[in-house]
């Protein structure tokens, strides 16, 4: 008898902790969508303006990303996008951003260093 009545309880517990945690787990959160995750990782970027260079030298983005220049030169750098009309300095330790609404290929350059280039492409 007293086997018996263990075995109820032991059964009954796990049953209970079954419940319990079906529960906690529920199924009510949506499962991320990855396409989702990956758009919202491309909504921001960084380059980094050191040693007169941009890092990376080129970035694909989706249309509507905004990207943040950092500059880590002890000196100020220019930051030109003819075809968007852009031109802004950035000052040593400083950033800047900028959005990337138009679909499209886009050279950045530096007007005061002919060897700082980036390529960007919207798409």
């Amino acid at each position: 008898m007293f086997k018996h009545l263990v075995s109820r309880i032991t059964a009954l517990g796990l049953a209970t902790s079954f419940v319990l945690f079906a529960l906690a787990c529920g199924g009510s959160d949506p499962v991320p969508d990855e396409q989702a995750t990956e758009t919202q990782a491309q909504e921001s970027r960084t380059v980094v303006m050191y040693q007169y260079r941009f890092n990376p030298t080129s970035v694909t983005v989706a249309a509507g990303t905004t990207i943040t220049f950092q500059n880590r030169d002890p000196e100020a750098h220019n930051l030109n996008i003819p075809a968007l009309n852009v031109d802004h300095n950035v000052d040593p330790n400083q950033e800047w951003s900028y959005t990337f609404d138009t679909r499209g290929e886009f050279a950045v350059g530096n007007r005061f260093s002919d060897g700082m280039k980036l390529d960007v492409t919207v798409q």
